[in-house]
């Protein structure tokens, strides 16, 4: 069973209809009674989404975790803005990567972004997230990837990425 907890803000998980996955909202003050509940109910895998702008409620949110995703898009912007992140991780000495998403179908954006990221000291993820409507009109319905389009890209995209996070955990 997999619980994935909505941003640490009220409304996370409001447009989504179905019960599986589970979609919790919480603040951070409440996070271990939350994760601790989800393990009670037979969750072996939690997903904590939470702003990067709020490192209150983030560095809650890194220091609960075993391993940390940074998402970030392959622009020089984006790849600036997660410098916050990346010390918390840091701070907080936690294992974490970097997943590139919304990245092009074409060009080279991917690489470039590799290189410049290199800099943080943070593994870059080997699976990216490509830049595909099914997202926007998955999240538009309340739904994941997998339920919106279960055999399209994005689902293959999310199925490797919870792969290969499992393995890193030792699932």
């Amino acid at each position: 069973m997999i619980s994935i907890l909505s941003r640490l803000l009220p409304h996370g998980g409001d447009s989504r209809e179905l019960d599986n996955p589970v979609v919790v909202s919480a603040q951070a003050s409440r996070l271990d009674k939350v994760l601790g509940a989800a393990e009670n109910n037979g969750a072996d895998l939690a997903i904590i989404d939470t702003a990067p702008h709020s490192e209150r409620d983030a560095l809650a949110a890194v220091r609960a975790c075993d391993f940390v995703l940074i998402p970030c898009r392959p622009s020089i912007l984006d790849i600036r803005a997660i410098v916050h992140s990346v010390d918390l991780v840091k701070l907080a000495t936690k294992e974490a990567c970097i997943v590139l998403n919304a990245v092009p179908p074409r060009g080279n954006l991917a690489g470039d972004a590799a290189q410049a990221i290199a800099a943080y000291g943070i593994p870059l993820c080997p699976v990216h997230i490509g830049q595909r409507a099914a997202y926007s009109h998955a999240l538009t319905l309340g739904l994941t990837a997998q339920e919106y389009e279960p055999s399209g890209k994005a689902s293959e995209e999310v199925h490797r990425l919870y792969l290969w996070v499992r393995q890193q955990l030792g699932m």
